[in-house]
């Protein structure tokens, strides 16, 4: 009885010795893959980083001085919206800079009707010769140059009730406080994790359909809500994994805007559940069973379009 019980002990400690061999041998694979993909992630941070902020700052520079010399009513040029914010992508940016008008000028003209003069003094003035479009959308107008910048400029006007822009695709005045959400996703990032993983998704994402891709500020009101409790690691491919998997979640019921410059940060898809929320969140799902999934560094570089 003692040499079968010695045997069985025996075959026992052999067992969990080979048992704690495989979990050492799975926690190598796994520490070398997340060594290898936050390596791929932070150099894809480092090609997203390379915008050129003094060519930007110059171009910037000769808008306000075509519309100073077209229109008059042009008080200052600031950085607003992904610039100030620092979350800029390429593409998937939302306003550059916040052209803030004389109101004694503007101020009576409805929000449409200013987009249309800054439309056609910025074609009168500008060197058409480097401007590849000059569109109007629902907020802003959009100077595509033809090296590939991209310049958003947003109108606003000092009226009674502060700082006012267009309130989201209506054609009237809202008053914003464009710090406000700056000064959250500031906050947020205290631990200078949280903007990577924005510039991550919107990398990301850039080749996403439009039905499955957050806007710029939306994805970042998404963050702020993925990280306001986060106490995982820090690291890129953490960091994103879990910015998809909340927002996958998240993004079925409205966000309210703290800017005040509409009622939702997403009002552009609808009421909570909308066919267009359950279209994002089945695409931002499938994004993050793909990085849940990935067992290797090209399965990664497929997710960042490298492939």
């Amino acid at each position: 009885m003692g040499g079968s019980g010695s045997g069985g002990s025996y075959r026992v400690g052999r067992e969990r010795a080979e048992e704690l061999r495989r979990e050492a041998e799975e926690a190598s694979r796994a520490a070398q893959l997340d060594a290898e993909v936050n390596s791929l992630l932070n150099r894809r941070l480092i090609d997203v980083n390379q915008r050129n902020n003094e060519e930007v700052q110059k171009r910037l520079e000769g808008v306000s001085k075509a519309l100073a010399d077209q229109l008059e009513g042009v008080d200052r040029l600031l950085f607003g919206g992904s610039v100030s914010k620092q979350t800029y992508v390429e593409g998937l940016s939302d306003v550059d800079a916040l052209l803030i008008l004389d109101s004694s000028r503007y101020g009576a003209l409805t929000p449409s009707e200013v987009q249309e003069h800054l439309t056609r003094a910025l074609n009168a003035e500008l060197d058409m010769g480097k401007v590849d479009s000059i569109r109007t959308g629902d907020l802003a107008v959009t100077i595509r140059y033809k090296d590939g910048l991209e310049l958003q400029l947003l109108p606003a006007v000092e009226l009674d009730s502060g700082l006012s822009i267009k309130a989201g695709r209506t054609n009237r005045w809202t008053a914003i406080d464009p710090t406000k959400f700056a000064a959250r996703l500031t906050s947020t990032n205290q631990a200078g994790a949280v903007v990577p993983a924005i510039k991550l998704a919107k990398s990301i994402l850039a080749t996403a359909p439009e039905t499955g891709r957050p806007s710029g500020y939306h994805l970042e009101a998404l963050a702020i809500a993925a990280f306001k409790d986060y106490t995982g690691p820090r690291n890129p491919k953490a960091m994103i994994t879990h910015l998809f998997e909340t927002a996958a979640s998240d993004v079925s019921k409205p966000i309210a805007d703290i800017t005040g410059q509409s009622r939702h940060v997403d009002g552009y898809l609808g009421a909570a559940d909308s066919s267009e929320r359950k279209a994002m969140s089945r695409e931002l799902s499938r994004y993050a069973k793909r990085m849940r999934n990935a067992r290797s560094a090209e399965a990664w570089r497929a997710l960042l379009g490298e492939e």
